[in-house]
């Protein structure tokens, strides 16, 4: 049997992981694509609408996760289309979790470069949070959750603060006139907040792991809501002090927020500094997470040791880090792992969990 097997966490870090696992890269670089696609200041909008989505996906994914208790999607998906094909969808699955997690450890990459070791080579940095995370990953899911729990509280008062001292420099007319050009705009930038809320289906494989399942629904709900509000108010508050034109412009609209920020009495004089630090420690949570679900699915898959599944991706996983020549590219991908984060939110969740109604598989009313 293996070590992920005898994991199991409370309803409580249940809940931060789900939140944990949307607040990664999503708060640096969603304003801008907002801004671009919805044009007018109603971007904070299309959050709150997508938030909603979001629990709504977030409720069929319980759902479906339910009927089969003690089986991560891994496994399940094999009893809802057979073997052969939930094999190949768990294999997809897994891989997609590579490609996110190449992603995010890209991103940690070019954030740190750019805000904090200038001068230290890309490669040196990237193979340091590789093998950070491979040390956290072989734990098992609770040494994760255990840090989950110490860094989402600090990351969350590190945004309120972000919020609340952006505030002086905000301009209430930069927001309005809030649907001036009606409903259409807010509905284009749906799009562009998709993939900053993917994140929480990861409870299609965690709900295994709860030492209350029947709370599950819950711990997913308070999670996705949680991270609503905030996503709205760093919207609102970026384009309330930059304008919408100029976030547009922006590589990293948030980080042009924190730059702006001084707190009282000269306490930290670049906020920007302790901003980034900070945010690299969250986008690392979201990246562990990624790469323990892209290591449970070929442990769980091709029943091996998961600690020998960790240490096999990770070259590959470096290797989708590298791919990208330069950041458009990276946020190319980023878009393409939007598309593919959409498929296995909205569209495998409710599918599988038609099918195994009409198959009578797992249990009734879970």
């Amino acid at each position: 049997m293996n070590k992920d097997y005898g994991d199991r966490i409370t309803a409580t870090q249940a809940a931060f992981i789900v939140a944990k696992s949307m607040i990664g890269t999503g708060i640096l670089v969603m304003s801008r694509g907002i801004a671009r696609d919805v044009g007018t200041p109603d971007g904070w909008i299309s959050v709150i609408v997508s938030g909603f989505l979001a629990i709504l996906a977030g409720v069929i994914i319980v759902r479906l996760s339910r009927r089969f208790p003690g089986e991560t999607f891994f496994e399940y998906s094999q009893s809802i289309v057979g073997k052969p094909l939930g094999v190949v969808i768990g294999v997809l699955v897994a891989f997609d979790f590579i490609a996110r997690s190449g992603y995010l450890l890209r991103l940690m990459g070019e954030v740190v470069r750019v805000y904090l070791l200038d001068k230290t080579p890309m490669e040196v940095v990237l193979i340091l949070f590789l093998s950070l995370a491979a040390y956290l990953t072989t734990g098992g899911l609770n040494p994760i959750a255990r840090l989950i729990e110490i860094c989402l509280p600090i990351v969350v008062l590190m945004l309120m603060v972000l919020i609340l001292f952006s505030l002086r420099d905000s301009e209430l007319v930069n927001i309005r006139p809030v649907l001036g050009e009606g409903v259409l705009p807010v509905l284009r930038g749906i799009k562009a907040s998709v993939f900053s809320f993917s994140g929480f289906e990861i409870m299609l494989f965690l709900l295994a792991f709860m030492k209350e399942p029947d709370k599950a629904m819950k711990s997913t709900l308070w999670g996705i809501a949680a991270v609503i509000p905030l996503y709205a108010a760093v919207v609102g508050v970026t384009i309330a002090m930059l304008t919408v034109d100029e976030v547009k412009t922006l590589t990293w609209p948030t980080m042009s927020v924190a730059k702006n920020i001084e707190l009282p009495g000269g306490f930290f004089e670049r906020f920007e500094s302790v901003f980034s630090v900070l945010w690299v420690i969250s986008m690392y949570t979201a990246f562990v997470l990624y790469q323990y679900v892209a290591s449970l699915g070929f442990s769980r898959l091709f029943r091996k040791n998961h600690g020998a599944i960790t240490f096999a991706i990770l070259p590959i996983i470096y290797i989708v880090s590298m791919l990208p020549r330069d950041l458009n590219e990276v946020f190319r991908l980023g878009d393409h792992l939007g598309v593919s984060a959409l498929i296995i939110i909205a569209v495998i969740p409710p599918l599988f969990w038609l099918i195994a109604k009409l198959r009578g598989k797992g249990i009734e009313n879970a």
